[in-house]
């Protein structure tokens, strides 16, 4: 009773910030439709482990920021100040459904994102005219989130192999056209050549610093008392980058941690994966997945 207790409040912590991913509108479905990735894919064993989704989460959004033109639409179009696990829950629920989902809820989750972001067009403070529909935008920001999930998976479960690495994003690749992205990296080479190519466009400015310090404020899951609060939460920007490029740290002034939080850092985020994976089990929208691909076995066997 105590274990299903426990295992109960796991769950409902993390989807408090992260949201529900249950529904069988998304992840159920015409029998045997395997969405836009399909059964048998790297996708389907990568984003199956939620523990290494969600800690790719911070590192990615990070990344994304890095762009003066991203962080300007975010800045001006975001409620990230009103809702701070917004940006967070959009991004999980966004990577499972495009990989998990039915074609046609997948297909409506990225055409709904592009029917947003036709809203999100401005002017940088440098001067520089921005809008989110640009294909290079889109590149940068799509290629974020698979990149830091591969990290998170082969720190938190098992090396993946050349292969498997270029399988994975060529995969994930389908989803970054559909967006409307311009260059999507296909093999690791491609990703290594494509964020060369992006770093000097990235940086740090005034706009950045602010979303910065707001992730060193936002409430967490879980009260704690004030005087632990602010090294709290420098542990977990220091942890969710500690997958991040060196040279990302750097940019944000968190490549120096202290010796004492240099040491936790790994065991907390494989006891935090190992936590999440022994409540949530085999997550609901994979098991829906599966079984809206198998069904159709069972139709056609009988």
């Amino acid at each position: 009773m105590y274990t299903s207790a426990l295992r109960r409040h796991i769950v409902a912590e993390f989807e408090q910030g992260a949201g529900c991913h249950d529904d069988p509108l998304v992840y159920g479905g015409p029998p045997g439709d395997p969405g836009l990735v399909g059964p048998g894919s790297v996708s389907w064993e990568v984003n199956a482990d939620l523990a290494a989704v969600s800690q790719a989460g911070l590192p990615a959004i990070v990344l994304e920021i890095l762009h003066p033109s991203v962080v300007a639409g975010v800045q001006e179009f975001s409620n990230y100040r009103q809702d701070p696990f917004q940006r967070a829950r959009a991004t999980l629920g966004y990577v499972l459904t495009t990989t998990f989902g039915n074609t046609e809820a997948a297909t409506a989750v990225i055409n709904r994102v592009k029917g947003v972001h036709s809203f999100v067009h401005g002017t940088r403070p440098d001067g520089v005219p921005y809008r989110a529909l640009d294909p290079e935008l889109i590149a940068w920001v799509h290629t974020c989130i698979p990149w830091m999930i591969m990290q998170a998976f082969e720190h938190t479960i098992r090396p993946l192999s050349q292969q498997e690495k270029d399988r994975y994003l060529a995969e994930q690749a389908v989803i970054g056209w559909m967006a409307g992205a311009d260059r999507v990296p296909t093999t690791v080479a491609e990703l290594d050549d494509y964020v060369e190519s992006m770093r000097p466009k990235l940086g740090v400015n005034t706009q950045t610093r602010e979303f910065i310090d707001f992730l060193l404020s936002a409430p967490l899951s879980t009260n704690f008392p004030r005087a632990v609060d602010r090294p709290l939460h420098r542990f977990v920007m220091y942890a969710g980058m500690s997958r991040a490029p060196r040279w990302a740290r750097e940019l944000i002034g968190f490549d120096h941690p202290s010796t004492l939080t240099h040491r936790l850092i790994e065991p907390a985020l494989q006891l935090d994966a190992r936590r999440l994976r022994w409540a949530f089990g085999t997550p609901r929208y994979v098991a829906l997945a599966t079984e809206r691909v198998a069904a159709q076995s069972r139709v056609t066997a009988s």
